[in-house]
């Protein structure tokens, strides 16, 4: 973009009056978030919907006074006082909201600039800040309702939610989709380092005990033995099998339904037996992890034999039901939030390998484990529930006595029956019903010991295809701002030429988009001059360049041929490509470049390496430059269409000025708050209306290039009575 041309006036959108909402209802449930899952907010509250003028900025006329830029209306940005509801609290924090394509945090969600044209508007809210409530009982009102709208000054006890006084709309004038990361209720409490999910023992017991909004289950009917107690139980055996849960309970459904769906993702059942509620693990091996050892309890309460079966003469003491292999299902696949790629639904599958080869491929039934986040947790539980399906297929049905009445569902008996062929086999009781003479009907499956113990590895999710607009750019790198020479100017007016890259440590930032360029006299109050949307060929000598004297200096009208030196240079800050060109267009200053305060151009450009090049065939000391030495390190910058130039107002020459560089993203959003960008001083002398010789000083460097001798009357024929521009190049000028 040159800063001597305006722009053509742009179409303004028309300003809405009020918020757009899609659909809207106020019977939404409340949601329950537990361990680390991501939620849509919905909107409670909200009002003073208020429209902001957005401008695109104009550079004035260089020859007035000022320096400043024109500002030209060409559409609005919009805010508005929020409330969104996230869930049930208290909630621990939120991690990273994802509104429209970008991503953000807490603090950052809510810029008073997120777009070029805003920036260049300076249209900043006051208070562009937003807050988390995190629902405890009891909650404090929120300022701003107490301050601005007293009458509906609500608390909201037990509701997690986010609050803005001046919530950025952008120019559409309705919300973005928006997701929040919530670290709910139990984030964190499975004891592993670094995982936010739940503790899936604590989690059943809250869902099922919690006075706000649990199920309202007696806690003394649960029996916290199996829940909590020993080597054996539930919580040791999720922690030790790395098992863990993040539920988000979004919309109504059966408590029992939601029950059964996490038993059957952690390879777990409960089971009601003498006025408790148990849960028992089908785990069948020791395991050890996350610093606790699972060790279930494997011995046989029975060992029952034709003796203690009831059954009529001719009838088998011990009825079985085998499932057909070929029926079994082989692949089981399940759908999750995965939190390495944004919390999307992502299919994970555990397959037998033996078992497809044998009976062909079998698919079952997906599994939504959307209480799920986390692929290595996912890999377990679905491996856990092929197996169970793959290799329990024998069901064992028997009657007994009440002399076993004590006998309850998961508990292991050894069964014999000759006809069966089964000798001291180990099943685990499933079902128990007893009938009006008090005999117990048994059902029971096969025990084959290792099934219900899932091999854990390493599991690797698609990262997925989406883009974040908001990722942050780099700062410019060190900019070159010149001077050039009239030859080179718009009708010779005076000039400031800009170039700029982004990157960090050397490395050009491929998110980089350009920056929007900000003048001030004081360093204070800054006023935009334009934008620059591509990096400038920017980078550094890797080696040193000698001067050309002593060269052709007859070869080129306008400067030395020199045909001994090689320019050699590292592009990687800016990623720019240097293509070789014909000797004419270099000797016409095509390729111009800068080095130091040297203007030059070259013929053949050799790629000797990654992002570096040899530059050959150099055009040295053109428009009155001069051809000297340059250390290795020296700055380079290819002066092209990407240069940012800037009529500068005559008021400007002779004093200094400070700019800013605002970088924002290849997207034009995560601008940079001006408060954050450095500030390069700058003092122009008007090379182009002074003589034909170019200026070029490197930013924060104090060049001392006085004129010869230093008496007043060398000033006169100008009008000053001393030197008015100390500190500056020799432009060559007479002395009087």
């Amino acid at each position: 973009m040159s800063g001597s041309h305006a722009s053509p006036a742009p179409t303004i959108q028309p300003s809405y009056t009020s918020l757009q909402i899609q659909t809207s209802s106020n019977a939404l449930p409340v949601p329950i978030a537990y361990g680390q899952n991501a939620l849509a907010p919905n909107i409670v509250w909200e009002a003073d919907f208020t429209s902001i003028p957005q401008y695109t900025a104009t550079p004035s006329s260089g020859k007035g006074g000022g320096g400043g830029s024109n500002l030209q209306m060409n559409g609005y940005l919009y805010v508005i006082a929020i409330i969104m509801g996230l869930c049930e609290g208290p909630i621990g924090a939120v991690g990273t909201i994802w509104k429209g394509q970008s991503s953000y945090s807490l603090s950052t969600v809510n810029p008073p600039i997120n777009s070029i044209a805003a920036a260049l508007s300076n249209a900043a809210v006051k208070d562009a800040s937003m807050s988390l409530f995190s629902g405890t009982t009891p909650q404090s009102i929120w300022g701003y309702l107490s301050g601005r709208h007293p009458d509906q000054a609500i608390a909201y006890p037990g509701l997690a939610y986010l609050a803005a006084p001046n919530y950025n709309l952008g120019s559409s004038g309705s919300l973005d989709i928006t997701n929040v990361e919530i670290f709910g209720v139990l984030s964190g409490s499975t004891g592993v380092s670094g995982l936010g999910d739940g503790d899936p023992a604590q989690i059943i017991q809250d869902f099922l005990t919690n006075a706000q909004y649990g199920v309202g289950f007696p806690s003394a009917s649960i029996d916290a033995t199996t829940l909590f107690g020993g080597a054996a139980c539930y919580q040791i055996y999720c922690r030790a099998t790395g098992l863990a849960l993040s539920p988000m309970l979004t919309n109504q459904e059966a408590a029992n339904s939601i029950l059964a769906r996490w038993l059957q993702l952690t390879n777990t059942a409960a089971i009601w037996s003498g006025g408790r509620l148990k849960f028992i693990s089908y785990g069948d091996a020791a395991v050890t992890g996350n610093g606790v050892t699972f060790t279930p309890d494997l011995t046989p309460i029975y060992n029952l034999t034709d003796d203690d079966f009831i059954y009529t003469d001719g009838d088998d003491p011990v009825q079985v039901a085998r499932t057909d292999p070929y029926a079994a299902y082989n692949m089981q696949p399940v759908e999750i939030l995965d939190r390495s790629n944004a919390y999307a639904a992502t299919p994970l599958t555990a397959f037998d390998q033996n078992a497809i080869d044998l009976y062909g491929l079998r698919i079952a039934s997906t599994v939504t484990a959307h209480e799920i986040c986390d692929a290595n947790v996912a890999m377990t539980s679905a491996q856990l529930i092929l197996q169970r399906g793959l290799y329990i297929r024998n069901t064992y049905t028997f009657k007994l006595s009440w002399e076993y009445c004590l006998l309850e569902p998961m508990d292991l008996v050894t069964i014999t029956d000759a006809g069966l062929g089964l000798a001291n086999s180990a099943v685990r009781i499933i079902e128990i019903d007893e009938d009006e003479n008090g005999l117990l009907t048994v059902m029971a499956e096969e025990f084959p010991a290792g099934t219900a113990t899932a091999v854990t590895y390493p599991v690797q999710t698609s990262a997925g295809n989406s883009v974040n607009r908001n990722l942050a750019p780099s700062s410019v790198n060190p900019p070159v701002i010149i001077e050039p020479p009239a030859a080179l100017t718009a009708n010779g007016e005076a000039e400031v030429w800009i170039g700029l890259s982004g990157g960090t440590s050397g490395v050009a930032d491929p998110n980089w988009g350009g920056a929007v360029i900000w003048i001030s006299k004081d360093d204070t109050t800054y006023t935009a001059i334009g934008t620059v949307t591509a990096p400038a060929r920017q980078g550094v000598l890797t080696a040193p360049l000698a001067s050309a004297s002593g060269q052709d200096s007859n070869a080129a009208p306008f400067g030395t041929i020199d045909m001994i030196n090689t320019l050699a240079v590292n592009m990687a800050q800016s990623n720019g490509i240097l293509n070789s060109a014909t000797t004419s267009d270099a000797e016409n200053g095509v390729t111009l470049c800068l080095v130091d305060q040297e203007l030059l151009t070259y013929t053949a450009a050799a790629l000797t390496g990654t992002a570096t090049y040899a530059l050959t065939g150099l055009a040295r000391g053109i428009y009155g430059s001069s051809p000297a030495s340059h250390a290795s390190g020296a700055i380079f910058t290819r002066l092209d269409n990407a240069i940012f130039k800037y009529a500068l107002p005559m008021l400007y020459i002779g004093t200094s000025f400070f700019l800013k560089f605002q970088s924002f993203n290849v997207f034009g959003n995560a601008v940079q708050s001006l408060a954050d960008c450095t500030a390069y001083d700058f003092k122009p002398v008007g090379s182009s209306l002074l003589g034909p010789v170019a200026q070029a000083l490197a930013v924060g460097t104090n060049v001392d290039c006085g004129l010869a001798s230093g008496t007043p009357a060398e000033y006169d024929d100008f009008g000053f009575a001393s030197d008015p521009f100390p500190n500056v190049i020799d432009l060559g000028l007479a002395s009087s």
